[in-house]
């Protein structure tokens, strides 16, 4: 091989390396894309749209694939800085899994109330802190229930609430503050105190309560916490029934369609959604 194509050949190595390296490095810190397979965020998202999240700053929740292979890069984590803000459409790893975990399935809700919010809901409107809050521009809710129409299936597992008359809830206050823990919150503050010390670490003996056996009766958060809803308010299964969004399950947020698909078309090619094409998301 001549001298000339040694170094064409080495430059074109170089070139490549560099591409790799800085795709591997926007995937890594900056964006994700995702596809949107169900309708709980009709119709601000649809089925068959691709979306970018932004997530420079959080926490790192997913493995990185080396471009055109199934293979991935060591799994490592770091604290993040960014915080969403309420409103804002987020992407996140479903909390009662583990976040590490690459069968643990992605959702895409909004950010409803920020940590320390009080957050009630009266015949579907939503109140923050007292405040009603505005509807999502595109939201969808066909049918309202009564108050009287109680839901077992509401956390934190009050049978008087429903999707649509729910609360008053609190939202646990923000990180390395501290809540009291009693018999009346309890079924409240259960899950986060397990999550964050593993499941056999809180137990009840009378109306003692003991965590990896010392007893306490006030807590420290360790972390933030939010309230996601889906803009589909029929049919979303979001934190009025499972419970809170710890920061650190937190992907990133949504930005923009980038491209959409109808998922139901039949042919070859499915068809494409042109209107849906880079549509930012509010």
């Amino acid at each position: 091989m001549k001298i000339s194509d040694r170094i064409f050949y080495g430059r074109l190595f170089f070139v490549i390396a560099v591409v790799f390296l800085l795709i591997i490095s926007v995937r890594l810190f900056i964006i994700s894309t995702y596809k949107i397979t169900t309708n709980s965020m009709e119709a601000t998202l649809e089925p068959g749209d691709f979306i970018v999240v932004h997530k420079f700053g959080y926490t790192r929740q997913e493995p990185v694939y080396i471009p055109l292979t199934n293979i991935s890069l060591p799994f490592t984590t770091w604290d993040g800085s960014a915080k969403p803000e309420k409103n804002s459409v987020i992407v996140f790893k479903f909390p009662e899994g583990k976040k590490d975990d690459r069968s643990n399935p992605v959702y895409v809700k909004r950010l409803i109330a920020l940590p320390g919010d009080t957050i009630k809901i009266v015949s579907g409107e939503v109140f923050v802190n007292g405040v009603k809050q505005p509807r999502p521009p595109l939201m969808k809710q066909a049918k309202i229930k009564s108050k009287d129409d109680g839901s077992s299936q509401m956390f934190p597992g009050d049978d008087d609430w429903n999707e649509d008359n729910y609360g008053p809830l609190y939202i646990p206050p923000k990180k390395g503050d501290t809540i009291e823990v009693n018999l009346s919150n309890y079924s409240q503050w259960e899950d986060i105190i397990k999550k964050e010390h593993g499941d056999t670490s809180l137990t009840v003996s009378g109306h003692k309560f003991l965590l990896n056996g010392k007893e306490i009766n006030s807590y420290i958060v360790q972390t933030d916490y939010y309230f996601v809803m889906g803009d589909n308010r029929d049919n979303s299964l979001d934190s009025r029934f499972w419970g809170y969004v710890p920061y650190d399950y937190i992907i990133g947020e949504v930005s923009f369609i980038y491209w959409s698909v109808d998922p139901f078309s039949t042919g070859s090619f499915p068809q494409i959604k042109f209107n849906r094409f880079f549509k930012t998301i509010n």
